[in-house]
């Protein structure tokens, strides 16, 4: 009997590490897509906290980033150290950071914004997404190859934000050659020099107005 008693523990335990061995392992929740919308975690009332829950704390950061002529501020930043998925967001309300302003990727980035755009895609093929020609600024300048004036599907997106684009010439600029398409002027995206030049997309996002 004693021998039946002491063998019985051993026989548990070994049922119950049986019953462990064959439940699979948990897995951790898998990482948000790379894709932005003017909804959910980029909605226009939207918030650093918001951001943090989304994406996870860990990946979401205060960072001073580069702005225009020089200018540098404080937004929120996702995925810093990683180009391929980094992601800067602007605020209206800079203090409570909150009220999302702007949420922008560029070069070499690999999130899908609305309409399916993205950074590498060409000039034409914004252009047929947008539904009709626009117009951008002449290169090799602090504003050069940002679209100007947009109208059409991209212009204003369900769920009330916008898009700011901005091309750079897939090829080498001749001073001489391409004076045209250098400097302070308007292009129109349909212009066959421009699109002989074959502009990429190097940056772009989304944004609403205050």
């Amino acid at each position: 009997m004693s021998l039946r008693i002491t063998a019985l523990p051993a026989l548990l335990l070994a049922t119950a590490t049986s019953v462990q061995a064959q439940q699979p392992a948990v897995q951790p929740a898998p990482a948000p897509p790379l894709t932005i919308a003017c909804s959910g975690p980029f909605a226009k009332d939207s918030s650093h906290a918001k951001l943090q829950q989304a994406f996870g704390s860990q990946f979401v950061a205060i960072q001073k980033v580069d702005g225009a002529e020089g200018e540098t501020f404080e937004a929120s930043v996702l995925y810093r150290s990683v180009p391929e998925k980094r992601l800067e967001v602007t605020w209206q309300d800079d203090k409570k950071r909150s009220g999302l302003s702007s949420a922008s990727v560029k070069k070499p980035s690999t999130w899908t914004g609305p309409e399916g755009i993205r950074i590498g895609m060409t000039l034409d093929e914004v252009a047929k997404i947008n539904g009709q020609p626009f117009k951008l600024n002449g290169f090799e300048w602090d504003y050069g190859g940002y679209v100007v004036d947009l109208k059409g599907k991209l212009a204003s997106l369900p769920g009330g934000c916008s898009m700011t684009l901005r091309f750079s010439p897939g090829m080498a600029l001749d001073a001489k050659k391409h004076a045209g398409l250098i400097g302070e002027k308007k292009l129109s995206s349909s212009d066959a020099k421009l699109l002989a030049v074959k502009p990429v997309l190097v940056s772009w996002s989304i944004g609403y107005a205050d």
